[in-house]
């Protein structure tokens, strides 16, 4: 009966892990880039300077919006911090108003201490990664986040069945046999797997909570009769004032930032500010989520015009903390330096771990195939999904980051752009791993995807471009740490695709499959299974 169950979670395994297997590939890369999202958008941002006085670059972005957006309903202001590339804001206009788009990235600015935002390239950096990875991309919200919630429950299901069906899984962690074919591959599979299983369990649950009211809304119909009451419930925040039409100045927001900073004994993270310049503007300042495990950081309002506070989030209860702190998990916001490395390197594992296991299902049937020559359709689909998934979207991130280096600043839609260049490089990818033979579309994307990674750190030496001896003479890690992983992951890319293009199938296997009166398998990424 032990060894029914087991089989069965063997097949739960493999089914859960394939059926959307390239879909969560996507979203773990996405999302451990997105870990590094702040360095990534000052790395798209190069001609902006570290922020070394960020009081002040606030005062700076209030006057930006001042003369810029002085009728908005709203204003939402990101605390300028070192990490990050400047200050993010972005405005919602009266609803007559002909700025009135719908689309609120054409009402954003990115405000620099030493750059005029007219004259910064628009891109939207590591905010991409970090939208995709649960977002997607030219398709609505909704739907995106469905299907990623569906993956998320696959990934669940597909770890608790893995743990479960190998027996041996902590004894062969320590285990890994080198030109074994299938045993290496599964070797490979279980070390990303077992190195940061904890991870893997408390990222994919943790996804799951983030999503929860849309998966699972059950609880929240049966005990409130709207979304209205939840949210004040979740989110409780000061009663609306309408705008008398009078105009006022407003204090400068640093001074309030510091009131609330000194009041609360954490650092701010976001403002926003309603009726701005009106005589009843509000100004709302939420903790920075850096500054705790609990998501859901505390806030208080003041009157922008006389400065005075006028309310004061009340303590949570203890299910909001306790969801709070599970997104505060899934999101890393409150890490230091240390332990959002660690993140990146499990989220690297993690990657691994799924395009591993998606090339492992094609190693696996091709041996039981009955003419491994001849594969059926669907062998040969999956063969070519994998390809085209786990190397042409990596050539597409390596696209994106030269769009970012390489397209003028003053075209139209640059931002959007940068993004289309990442689909059109995979798309062109997905073409090529159906016209050509496995091996030779691995060897040539991973060859192309190493190449633009390591080239891109000396691309930005020569175009003076926050080169690398800069930022390290600088002391400026964050910066530094991209441009040296780009060359890390370049070089991988290199080797990986150098591997494949020498492989050679065993001749032990050559000379088994002839003396069986067979036609040896063609060379392909997928080695040969051992016997």
């Amino acid at each position: 009966m032990a060894k029914s169950f087991r089989q069965s979670q063997t097949f739960l395994h493999t089914w859960s892990g394939l059926l959307l297997g390239w879909l969560l590939f996507l979203v773990f890369i996405t999302g451990t880039i997105a870990f590094y999202r702040e360095g990534v958008n000052r790395w798209m941002h190069p001609e902006m300077a570290r922020v070394e006085q960020p009081y002040q670059l606030l005062d700076k972005t209030q006057h930006y919006l001042e003369k810029h957006a002085p009728d908005a309903m709203s204003w939402f202001i990101t605390m300028p911090n070192r990490n990050d590339a400047g200050s993010f804001t972005f405005w919602t206009p009266q609803p007559d108003s002909p700025d009135a788009t719908g689309y609120w990235l054409d009402n954003s600015a990115r405000i620099g201490s030493n750059t005029d935002p007219a004259h910064l390239r628009p891109s939207r950096g590591g905010e991409f990664f970090y939208r995709f990875h649960f977002d997607l991309h030219y398709m609505p919200v909704i739907w995106a986040r469905w299907l990623v919630g569906l993956a998320a429950m696959m990934m669940l299901v597909a770890i608790c069945s893995g743990v479960v069906a190998h027996k041996k899984i902590f004894k062969d962690f320590f285990t890994f046999r080198r030109h074994k074919g299938q045993r290496t591959w599964l070797d490979g599979h279980n070390a990303t797997a077992v190195l940061a299983l904890p991870f893997h369990l408390m990222i994919t649950y943790t996804g799951l909570v983030t999503l929860m009211a849309m998966l699972m809304p059950w609880a929240i119909v049966a005990n409130y009769e709207n979304t209205r009451a939840i949210q004040n419930e979740l989110f409780p925040s000061a009663d609306g004032v309408e705008p008398t039409g009078k105009r006022m100045d407003m204090v400068p927001l640093s001074t309030l930032v510091h009131d609330a900073e000194e009041k609360l004994g954490m650092k701010a993270g976001t403002l926003m500010i309603s009726n701005p310049g009106d005589e009843m503007a509000r100004v709302t300042i939420r903790i920075s989520g850096a500054e705790q495990l609990d998501s859901r950081t505390p806030s208080i309002v003041y009157n922008a015009v006389t400065g005075r506070e006028i309310w004061r989030s009340p303590p949570p209860g203890g299910a909001a903390v306790t969801t709070g702190a599970m997104i505060g998990l899934h999101a890393a916001r409150f890490s230091g330096e240390t332990l959002r490395f660690l993140y990146f390197l499990a989220g690297v594992a993690g990657t691994i771990m799924v395009g591993s296991g998606l090339i492992m299902w094609t190693v696996k049937r091709r041996e039981k195939l009955p003419d491994p020559t001849r594969p059926h359709f669907g062998f040969h689909l999956v063969e070519r999904l994998n390809v085209a998934t786990i190397a042409g979207f990596s050539l597409g991130i390596a696209a994106m980051f030269w769009a970012n280096r390489l397209l003028p600043a003053d075209l139209a839609n640059r931002a959007d752009t940068e993004i289309n260049w990442l689909f059109i490089s995979w798309g062109i990818s997905a073409l090529l791993a159906l016209a050509l033979r496995p091996k030779w579309s691995w060897t040539v994307l991973f060859g192309l995807t190493g190449a633009a990674l390591f080239t891109l750190p000396f691309y930005n030496i020569l175009a003076d471009m926050n080169g690398l001896p800069s930022t390290i003479a600088a002391g400026d890690w964050v910066l530094a740490g991209i441009d040296i992983s780009l060359l890390v992951f370049g070089m991988a890319a290199i080797a990986i695709a150098l591997r494949i293009a020498r492989y050679r199938p065993p001749e032990r296997r050559r000379r088994a499959l002839r003396n069986k009166g067979k036609t040896p398998v063609p060379e392909t990424l997928a080695p040969e299974p051992a016997e």
